[in-house]
């Protein structure tokens, strides 16, 4: 009953808050998810940078350089720190914790003193770390300041347990880490009547709490509840720019260095941003143009012997087959392909699953559809950006509609451009194969992307082409 009393008391008090914010909660919910994401640690990161900006320029005039050479040691120290994590998005600054990153971050810079003076002296380097290293002491300050001084990004936090009450209470008493909980979803909690803050519903209430308040930040604790239930809202809660924190099971052993931060003891990990950044997007659509480009170019003998053997077995059906298929968000593209069969009808196109066995592909359908050939017309597809070089493939929309009611995940799937290969089909998964496996490879895939991860997977689908054409 106590509990009960208790939860009643903080949703009155939650009840009232929320008429008064009734005209805010109007607002589309990605619009005020788009304002929060713009408070959520991003500032932090562009201030730092103008700080070492600074410093780098200050050392430079200090040593009497020409301007050339203090644009270009100001630009190398930049480029060095971005690339040894210093502007990363943290919830709390600590220069010890970032000391042996600075020290690499100079080192990076030393190369750059012999473009600047022909007998480089490494005092300007030395002189130029300490001074780093002092305005990060300095700058950590003032942004913790700053931090104390404002309300911090309005975080929802999952779970009701004790790992979920003492991150709401540590949260709640220091502002430096920047997150200001609302209030916790989940069961009352049975050893503690009272919560560092309101009690907004049960686990079971999460998606529409989540849309009504627009949090900038959620931190998953234990929830109670199976992760899997848990799996699609955060895709979507990252799609709209929600900063996601999540505690790891079991993380009072020890966690892989730089994989958490900490909050009194408790390990937060922070979940990728989604969509990637835009840097990423355009790397990525920057390598499929080239490499589409390239492939072309490098592979047109290819193309036109199968565009002659096919035209010698389709007759007067036509070489290219062309195909409603669905892509990146839901929409529809048609796709190329060298044509392995000239199906009876449209509809038949669209809902036959497999045509592997069906006796109407000949010799050279057969082939091509071995060998992967008949995919290469979608290079030009990759070039007009319907496609990518690696990703999810598509599929009709018959199909689609099938499975995004059968498997769960299969619509996240299309959360990228898709692609000509992906991680399902080098790991086996291609043809009349299982549907929950492809879903699970493909959204592995779009969790870990990397441009590393996309040229692996294009050398290994090379090397699966050329062995089944030696068969």
């Amino acid at each position: 009953m106590q509990h009960e009393l208790a939860s009643t008391g903080n949703r009155e008090r939650l009840s009232g808050h929320r008429s008064e914010e009734r005209a805010e909660r109007s607002r589309p919910v990605e619009s005020r998810l788009s304002t929060a994401r713009g408070r959520a640690f991003s500032g932090d990161r562009w201030r730092l940078v103008v700080l070492d900006l600074t410093v780098a320029v200050a050392i430079s005039v200090a040593a009497a350089s020409s301007f050339p050479a203090t644009l270009l040691r100001a630009l190398a120290l930049v480029a060095a720190f971005a690339a040894v994590g210093l502007y990363r998005r943290r919830l709390r600054f600590s220069v010890l914790d970032d000391l042996p990153r600075l020290l690499l971050g100079v080192v990076l810079v030393l190369p750059t003193e012999l473009l600047v003076r022909a007998e480089p002296r490494l005092a300007v380097p030395a002189l130029l770390g300490f001074a780093a290293l002092i305005g990060r002491l300095v700058g950590y300050g003032v942004l913790h300041a700053r931090r104390r001084r404002r309300p911090g990004v309005p975080t929802l936090v999952i779970g009701t347990g004790d790992v979920a009450v003492r991150l709401t209470e540590v949260l709640a008493a220091d502002r430096t880490f920047g997150l200001a909980p609302m209030g916790l979803v989940g069961p009352p909690s049975i050893t503690e009547p009272t919560l560092p803050a309101p009690l907004l519903g049960p686990i079971e209430e999460l998606e529409t709490l989540a849309a009504e308040l627009a949090p900038g930040a959620v931190v998953v604790t234990f929830a109670g509840t199976p992760d899997a239930n848990l799996v699609g809202l955060i895709r979507h809660w990252r799609s709209l720019g929600v900063a996601v924190f999540v505690v790891p099971r079991l993380f009072e052993l020890a966690l892989g260095e730089g994989q958490a931060e900490l909050v009194q003891g408790i390990p937060l990990v922070r979940m990728r941003p989604e969509p990637p950044r835009r840097w990423r997007r355009a790397a990525k659509r920057a390598l499929d143009v080239a490499g589409a480009a390239f492939g072309i170019a490098m592979l047109a003998p290819v193309l036109v012997a199968c565009a002659l053997a096919v035209k010698w077995e389709s007759g007067r059906a036509g070489v290219i087959f062309k195909q409603e298929r669905i892509g990146r968000g839901g929409k529809p593209f048609t796709i190329l392909k060298f044509r392995s069969l000239t199906p009876a009808t449209e509809t038949e196109s669209q809902v036959k699953w497999n045509i592997g066995t069906d006796h109407r592909v000949g010799p050279v359908g057969r082939f091509i559809r071995a060998t992967s050939l008949d995919e290469l017309p979608q290079l030009f597809n990759v070039l007009r950006g319907d496609m990518s070089l690696v990703g999810p493939r598509p599929e009709r929309p018959y199909f689609v509609d099938q499975f995004q009611r059968t498997y769960a995940g299969y619509a996240d799937r299309h959360r990228v451009q898709v692609g000509i290969t992906g991680w399902a089909q080098i790991n086996g998964l291609r043809g009349d194969t299982s549907i929950e496996e492809r879903t699970r490879f493909d959204n592995y895939y779009i969790e870990n992307w990397s441009l590393g991860m996309d040229i692996k997977i294009i050398v290994r689908t090379f090397g699966s082409m050329l062995g089944m054409c030696g068969r």
